[in-house]
């Protein structure tokens, strides 16, 4: 009898597991598409026009696709399980779980179970692959502007290098053809030089500073706002130097959710030491206020007109005391830190909401669950969006912002399950 049970309980998980790969797959190419297609179709444009070979576009796509994945991932669990369960009720299968005395804890294991694999893969995902992923981005990307210089100026395009407007034809391998170049870096006085060629060289690769070599350049310095005050001159060439550090860091930049938890805790405890600094400063400057506070009240009696000036320390002293003691880079770093524990918690979370379904009667029940995943899906991104955005308003720990959208899905969870399992 144990036997034929547990044969039973077998039978039952490879089924559930099979369905929930065939949905998780669905619903993982369905969120890629969303989340990455249009993005990585513009920067796949953007190279393949500058003739990079198709293995280095192939490299550069693929080593974006782990920040997609963070999201890709959770949605798609999200996804699998609410249209496992919603087919299962809708056909009325698990009614005939329930009434061959098998519990629906055997179903909500399985995918739980799964959730939780799934969970720490978003983890690896996030810790391990997005590091290494955008080290192989930098290197690479950087590989190819040594290469090809002009990967960041774009053939008939106006181009803005930090002061500099850059209005181009056709750029190929390094040379600018009949390009003209507008410079505000010396505020009313503009300078535009127009040449029919120029020469785009590399200079430093940390800093991303080019020089622009130009033949022939016609140069017209004039004031703004005064027709009449302008000087015309023409040279053999021309050499200019560009910033394009702004542009490719955008790119090339480390940013905080791109490095390993234990480069955020470094980094986080480098910030508490600056904050505890920040906070020691404050004291001695209220205590040096006080201070002069007490002194003038002291000579206030043989003095009158220091009223004024008491007045002033005391406002001052009210305004150091209420500035918030908030470091930014403590804060960001701390939030990006639990992001990545959140991101993968809310596999398993997420996954909750839908055991529910299990004790409702629906049609079509694997379209509905999909729809119920797309409606938690862009609750859970909205509530996480804006805890970020929120994180800088507050010194207290943004752990609490950032699992805040986790706790709330738990809670709803657990009272719909509470309530359906008592109807």
């Amino acid at each position: 009898m144990l036997r034929r049970r547990g044969s039973t309980f077998t039978t039952l998980h490879n089924y559930i597991l099979r369905e929930f790969f065939l949905s998780l797959l669905v619903a993982f190419l369905f969120f890629f598409f969303i989340f990455a297609v249009n993005q990585l179709l513009l920067f796949a444009q953007k190279i393949i026009l500058k003739n990079v070979d198709v293995l280095s576009v192939v490299k550069l796509v693929a080593l974006a696709i782990p920040q997609i994945l963070l999201y890709t991932i959770p949605f798609s669990t999200l996804s699998a399980s609410s249209m496992v369960i919603g087919d299962k009720s809708a056909n009325n299968e698990i009614l005939a779980l329930r009434a061959a005395g098998i519990s629906l804890r055997r179903l909500f294991e399985v995918i739980a179970v799964l959730a939780l694999l799934l969970s720490l893969l978003t983890f690896f995902v996030a810790d391990v692959m997005l590091p290494y992923s955008h080290l192989r981005f930098k290197t690479l990307y950087s590989e190819l502007l040594q290469d090809l210089p002009t990967l960041e100026i774009e053939s008939y395009a106006v181009n803005t290098i930090g002061d500099t407007v850059l209005v181009t034809t056709n750029v190929d391998n390094g040379v600018i053809e009949n390009l003209v170049m507008f410079d505000t870096s010396k505020g009313e006085e503009q300078q535009i030089i127009t040449a029919k060629e120029g020469r785009v060289t590399l200079i430093d690769l940390d800093t991303f500073l080019y020089r622009l070599d130009v033949k022939d350049p016609v140069i017209l310095n004039a004031k703004t706002g005064v027709l009449d005050n302008y000087a015309l001159a023409e040279a053999e060439s021309m050499t200019f130097y560009l910033d394009f550090s702004s542009q490719v860091s955008q790119l090339t930049d480390v940013k905080p959710s791109q490095l390993s938890s234990r480069d955020l805790l470094t980094l986080i405890e480098a910030r508490k030491q600056e904050l505890e600094k920040s906070r020691e400063i404050k004291e001695v400057a209220l205590l040096t206020l006080r201070g002069k506070l007490g002194n003038l009240l002291g000579q206030l009696a043989d003095d009158e007109t220091l009223l004024g000036e008491i007045v002033s320390l005391e406002s001052e002293i009210l305004i150091l005391e209420k500035k918030p003691e908030i470091n930014f880079y403590l804060q960001y770093y701390r939030a990006e830190l639990h992001k990545k524990f959140a991101l993968a918690a809310s596999c398993f979370i997420l996954v909750f909401i839908t055991f529910p379904l299990s004790f409702m009667r629906l049609k079509h029940g694997r379209l509905f669950g999909f729809g119920l995943s797309l409606l938690v899906a862009a609750a859970y991104w909205f509530l996480l969006f804006f805890a970020q955005k929120q994180v800088l308003n507050f010194s207290f720990n943004p752990a609490y912002l950032i699992w805040f959208p986790n706790f709330l899905m738990a809670l709803v969870a657990f009272i719909l399950l509470f309530r359906r399992r008592r109807l």
